[in-house]
């Protein structure tokens, strides 16, 4: 299950890092290799952002305390777009606190350490 996630975010994280075409400008020599951009789309939050950043919160609670797997630091991408919604006061205001969370999958995690 691991690798599969860590397959998936990975997938995220690459496209998190390469750029938009509209972050590369045609006029310059060297183009822009890493995306700078806040979110999925660009640097506003949108419903595809609001869609995708509390379950790929969730995942991270859940996996850390359950699995003591925690994202790789090396994904960068994916560590900003998590940076840049933890700075929202919509999308902190709006998440289960972490010990919520836990509790609310901990059957979940119970009954896949047993399969």
């Amino acid at each position: 299950m691991e690798r599969g996630l860590t397959k998936a975010l990975k997938k995220l994280d690459d496209y998190l890092r390469n750029p938009l075409p509209e972050e590369t400008d045609a006029s310059s020599a060297e183009e822009e290799k890493v995306s700078k951009r806040k979110f999925l789309d660009g640097d506003e939050l949108t419903l595809a952002d609001c869609n995708l950043l509390p379950k790929l919160h969730v995942v991270k609670i859940v996996t850390k305390k359950y699995r003591n797997y925690e994202f790789p630091a090396e994904m960068t991408g994916l560590w900003r777009y998590l940076k840049n919604a933890y700075a929202r006061d919509e999308f902190i205001n709006t998440c289960a606190a972490d010990k919520e969370i836990e509790i609310a999958y901990a059957d979940v995690a119970k009954r896949l350490s047993k399969s």
